[in-house]
């Protein structure tokens, strides 16, 4: 029976012609915009058309929904993916769980994979009741861009 792929193309290594930009990041690629203050749907305009984001709001849009989404608990995303609300608002005490939910931020905005993210800055941890909370950070990205986010968490999202 004849080879339907040639010998030559598996040798051949694919990513060989990218040289070092492999390794580099992605940086701000523009996306689809999103309404998280509405309904979290797509934003479209008169006609109905779904509308593009820049590669900065492409980010926050990232962003909101890494930290919106409870980890290990999707098939869809890699286990670096979300934050464990379960862990997090089950600590002993309010200071143990602020300590928990500042470092899985931080990991989970720095596992971004188009390396977006070069340092978590989380200004303040705004306790509302034992299972929600508000975030003010400022997410310092590639290229020195820079981005305030003030973000309401709550667990049991699932």
């Amino acid at each position: 029976m004849p080879n339907l792929f040639s010998t030559d193309a598996l040798e051949e290594n694919p990513y060989a012609a990218l040289g070092e930009e492999e390794s580099e990041a992605v940086g701000y690629r523009p996306g689809i915009a999103f309404d998280y203050e509405t309904d979290g749907d797509f934003v479209r305009d008169g006609r109905h058309r779904v509308q593009e984001s820049t590669g900065i709001e492409s980010w926050q849009s990232w962003v909101i929904n890494c930290l919106s989404t409870e980890r290990y608990k999707h098939l869809a995303y890699s286990t670096d993916f979300g934050i464990e609300y379960d862990k997090i608002f089950a600590a002993s005490n309010q200071a143990e769980a602020e300590s928990i939910l500042v470092r899985q931020i931080t990991e989970a905005l720095l596992a971004d994979p188009y390396g977006r993210t070069s340092y978590v800055e989380i200004t303040d941890v705004n306790w509302l009741m034992p299972g929600a909370v508000i975030v003010v950070m400022t997410l310092h990205g590639v290229e020195d861009v820079t981005v305030d986010m003030t973000l309401f968490l709550t667990g049991g999202k699932g």
